[in-house]
């Protein structure tokens, strides 16, 4: 059996076993949109999902609230529009400002995602809680930490000391 040199190196590289785990997740989400049927990329999940719960957002709004850029929401925007699941009109307020809407077909394939929704919930949670632990929380707590005190912080606080 094979070592995982990532072990070796242990929090040294977080952020590698991060990215790789984030892969592996995204690939088997891939894997369950098209045992579902479902057309939409799962990289839309969460822009999507925010817009069904919350109602119209704008790019702004929805690039705060999902962690993500400005750019990276825009790109998602342009994607979703050619599929026809998603519409921008100007903010009534700022004509600067859009607005993203889920259409008639997005609202349509959004519902026939829920089952699967409910599903990858479910197998998440176990994910998370298997081994008597709560990877969830865990990562949030690990989050909050970093918005206390970056990584770079506490390298650059490291480095000053020495």
């Amino acid at each position: 059996m094979q070592l995982d040199f990532l072990d070796d190196l242990a929090e040294l590289a977080l952020g590698s076993r991060l990215k790789r785990l984030s892969e592996r997740m995204l690939a088997d989400a891939a894997a369950v949109y098209k045992a579902y049927g479902v057309e939409a990329q799962p990289r839309w999940f969460t822009l999507l999902a925010l817009i069904y719960r919350q109602g119209p957002s704008s790019v702004v709004d929805a690039a705060n609230a999902l962690g993500l850029s400005q750019p990276a929401i825009s790109q998602f925007c342009r994607q979703l529009t050619a599929q026809g699941y998603i519409a921008l009109t100007s903010c009534e307020q700022d004509s600067r400002r859009k607005v993203i809407g889920l259409t008639e077909e997005g609202l349509a394939q959004v519902e026939y995602m829920q089952p699967m929704w409910r599903d990858v919930d479910a197998a998440a949670k176990s994910l998370c809680t298997d081994f008597e632990n709560n990877f969830y929380q865990a990562l949030q707590t690990l989050e909050q930490a970093m918005q206390k005190q970056s990584l770079y912080q506490r390298v650059m606080e490291r480095k000053d000391a020495n």
